[in-house]
C-alpha cells in the first residue's frame, strides 16, 4: 500500500521537477509559431543550455502579443543576443544581475553613466526604451 506522504511526494516532485528541470529542445521540435518567434536564434539554438531555451520559450509564447515594434525590438535583441560568445553572455547576465540590485531612483543615473561611458569608447549605445 502506497503511503498518502509518498503519494504527496511524488505528485510534488512530478509537477515542479519539469518546471524546474530545463530540458534542452531541438530547433527542429518546435511549432511553427515558435519557430517564426525565434528565428534569430535558430542558428544557434541547439548550443543553448536548456534553462536559456526555456527562458526563450517563453518569450516566444508572449511574442504574438507584442505590437509589431515590440516585436521587431524582441527579435533584434534576440538576434544581438545569438551572436554573443558564451563568456560575453556570462558578463552580460552578471552586469544584468548587478543592474537589478541598484535602487530604482539610481537606476537612470547608472544608465547615463554607462551611456556616457560607451560614447567615450566609441562603442554605440544600446537602443532606449
Amino acid at each position: 500500500m502506497v503511503k498518502p506522504y509518498h503519494f504527496a511526494l511524488a505528485l510534488f516532485l512530478a509537477v515542479t521537477l519539469p518546471s524546474r528541470l530545463a530540458v534542452a529542445q531541438p530547433w527542429n521540435t518546435l511549432s511553427p509559431a515558435q519557430q517564426q518567434a525565434l528565428a534569430p536564434l535558430s542558428g544557434t539554438w541547439d548550443t543553448l543550455p536548456g534553462k536559456q531555451q526555456t527562458h526563450f520559450l517563453a518569450l516566444a509564447r508572449h511574442y504574438p502579443k507584442l505590437n509589431p515594434q515590440q516585436q521587431q525590438r524582441l527579435q533584434a535583441r534576440m538576434q544581438a543576443w545569438g551572436k554573443l560568445t558564451p563568456e560575453q553572455r556570462h558578463r552580460a547576465r552578471e552586469k544584468y544581475r548587478a543592474f537589478s540590485k541598484v535602487p530604482p531612483e539610481k537606476r537612470e543615473a547608472v544608465k547615463q553613466m554607462v551611456r556616457e561611458q560607451q560614447a567615450a569608447s566609441a562603442v554605440p549605445p544600446a537602443p532606449a526604451h
